[in-house]
């Protein structure tokens, strides 16, 4: 899958899916083209839509009959509302839920049709992201609500999530009202187990109501928070998540997204995660979530619980805006990587994109593709920030790896991974003298380009392994390396002075106007940086481009977009 404001190439599976869920490229491009972009003048930070919690709905019926509730989630929205307004199809909405700089929810109405949702912010138009206007029921969960309803607004709310996901058939959205919390099992040791399936062009979702605290499930309460066990084709929006062991399972289903959900395991161990997918679950998004705390009081196995796993035969998977966070308090005993891909027993896996991620405070990779198979369809990571990890201790004494970012594959591919427009900082301080550490640890082709290596004493580029390999594992060009010596001579246009971010205490990878970076890059196809903010036509390196207009990082812990109040 990719995003909008990436590239104009075609992909398969997830990828096609992505397009038609974020920021509308030929718009995109045209505005990018318009403000002719130069190292000499940075790039203003027009309003920028990433993704939206719902890709289609009912303009009618629900609250006051204006139909679904939408949220859309990126930046540069304005802290108010003021004179900014949202359209979907070239139509106006009906009411405004929520209004902040990053996030904004809004009911359709009869007016909205099916087209892009577009944000006029002081006049400035966002590229746009598609919605579809089709049938389907609209439902509320509410304190104050019964099981014996009919699930209606405003005043049959049902009382239970349970049962707003039982009684769901095919378009169906069931909004949470403030305070609702789901607690206990609902079978599998789990708090709610999804086994219908809704159909591929009217998805089922379960969605917070705008500005709304709703929670599923405990820390010490069931083994599984949300399973998906049977059941294809749902979104889960705006959750507060915890869970024993898995805070979101997938047992093989497809089409799941998962948006802007706090989401946390942090008694977590074994052979898990606190979000897993396995059997052959396909076609997943993971937009906009908080992860954190995951496995953090780990009794055993540590070495094989992480925070995000992708296991075996899990293909077609997107995974941006998120901030993922496993060890923020530094304990000895807590789960190993940030992100995975490894298929146990299963193919190579293939159509994977991380990207516009935070990923910090792991002891273990930040980002793992363990088993690869880019032969079969693109595995890219692009616009990351990726700073803190690979700190150890060794999980339960057992070595492991300790890098920003790890690749590798059961087979011999030919194409690359492709790695590109990333900001690393601080990779593998753990350095372990078995396991690998550094920057980057790469056993099949991987082609970095754009991408910034700000490493500390005591640290490297790459790992001892891999640095020990032949020269065809690595190539690229145009990054940064700076902060400990070994300059990866595979790679050409080296740059290898301070890349001048804002601040590395804070932190704050954002560029000074002074930074080597600033136009120094190749152009790899990507639109807009991680903020939003337009590339133009000269290039810089990292995953920031310069902006005036921008300074500040862009997810504090929590996320911005997951801590605003109702207007």
């Amino acid at each position: 899958m990719k995003t909008a404001i990436k590239r104009l190439k075609s992909t398969s599976g997830a990828a096609r899916m992505s397009r038609k869920s974020l920021i509308f490229y030929v718009a995109l491009s045209a505005l990018a083209l318009l403000l002719g972009a130069s190292a000499a003048s940075a790039q203003s930070a027009a309003p920028a839509i990433f993704y939206s919690d719902l890709p289609s709905g009912p303009n009618t019926g629900g609250e006051n009959n204006n139909g679904a509730i939408v949220t859309i989630y990126g930046k540069g929205f304005g802290n108010t509302q003021g004179s900014s307004s949202v359209t979907v199809g070239g139509g106006a909405v009906a009411a405004y839920k929520l209004w902040s700089d990053t996030k904004v929810a809004f009911a359709l109405g009869s007016g909205a049709k099916s087209g892009n949702i577009v944000i006029n912010v002081g006049g400035q138009t966002s590229t746009g992201t598609p919605f579809t206007i089709r049938a389907g029921t609209i439902s509320c969960v509410s304190t104050s609500g019964s099981d014996s309803n009919s699930g209606a607004f405003p005043s049959s709310c049902w009382r239970t999530v349970v049962q707003a996901k039982n009684a769901a058939s095919n378009g169906s959205i069931a909004y949470i009202e403030n305070g609702v919390s789901q607690t206990g099992q609902d079978n599998y040791s789990a708090t709610l187990v999804m086994k219908s399936s809704c159909s591929t062009s009217a998805p089922c979702s379960l969605i917070a109501y705008p500005g709304a605290t709703v929670t599923v499930g405990g820390a010490s309460d069931q083994s599984r928070g949300i399973y998906f066990y049977g059941g294809s084709n749902w979104g889960i929006a705006g959750l507060t998540i915890r869970a024993t062991e898995e805070g979101i399972q997938n047992n093989g289903d497809s089409n799941v997204r998962i948006v802007a959900n706090d989401i946390s395991c942090p008694n977590g161990s074994g052979q898990d995660a606190c979000i897993h997918a396995e059997g052959a679950a396909s076609s997943i998004v993971f937009y906009g979530n908080y992860v954190h705390e995951t496995g953090t009081n780990c009794g055993s196995d540590c070495k094989e619980y992480h925070a995000f796993y992708m296991s075996t035969d899990t293909n077609h998977v997107d995974v941006g805006w998120n901030t993922i966070v496993p060890n923020p308090n530094h304990t000895n005993a807590a789960g190993c990587r940030a992100i995975q891909f490894y298929s146990t027993g299963g193919s190579d896996q293939y159509d994977l994109h991380v990207h516009d991620n935070v990923v910090h405070d792991a002891i273990c990779d930040g980002i793992n593709f363990a088993t690869v198979n880019p032969d079969k369809g693109t595995v890219e990571a692009y616009n990351n920030v990726v700073y803190h990890v690979g700190t150890g201790p060794d999980p339960n004494g057992n070595e492991s790896n300790y890098t920003c970012l790890n690749a590798s594959s059961s087979g011999t591919p030919s194409a690359s991974v492709n790695i590109y427009n990333n900001t690393f900082y601080d990779c593998g301080s753990r350095g372990a003298s078995e396991g690998d550490a550094g920057t980057i640890s790469c056993f099949l082709h991987c082609n970095m380009q754009n991408n910034i290596s700000y490493q500390l004493s005591g640290e490297s580029f790459m790992s001892n392994s891999m640095s020990n390999q032949s020269a065809s594992s690595l190539k690229g060009s145009n990054n940064i390396w700076y902060g400990v010596s070994g300059t990866p001579s595979q790679t050409t246009g080296n740059i290898t002075v301070n890349p001048s971010f804002v601040s590395t205490s804070t932190p704050n990878f954002h560029l000074q106007s002074n930074s080597p970076a600033i136009g120094a890059g190749m152009n790899t196809g990507l639109v807009a940086d991680i903020d939003g903010v337009l590339r133009g036509s000269v290039f810089d390196i990292g995953a920031y481009q310069f902006s005036t207009s921008s300074s500040v990082a862009q997810k504090p812990n929590p996320p911005t977009n997951l801590t605003v109040t109702v207007q």
